[in-house]
């Protein structure tokens, strides 16, 4: 099975697990693929990034990406105004 890890800042992981962990949920029965969530403090070597592994079609992964990517440009958007 097609399969991809992607590196999150730790301090956008909320964004991606959402509130009891709907978000997380959603992006995975929308694009039918099974996302897994590294332990908190099992950072990509030298980094704060956690990691995703994406598990699914070559086309459920590419949907879970870019949907991921969406969370965290709107995470990284509203931590800026906050500042």
């Amino acid at each position: 099975r097609p399969w991809m890890t992607v590196a999150v800042p730790d301090l956008n992981i909320g964004a991606i697990i959402g509130k009891g962990g709907g978000t997380l949920s959603e992006i995975q029965a929308s694009s039918g693929v099974r996302i897994k969530l590294s332990a908190r403090g099992d950072f990509v070597e030298g980094t704060r990034n956690r990691k995703l592994t994406i598990t699914g079609t070559a086309e459920g992964v590419q949907i879970a990406k870019y949907l991921l990517q969406q969370k965290l440009q709107h995470s990284s958007a509203d931590q800026g105004s906050n500042n």
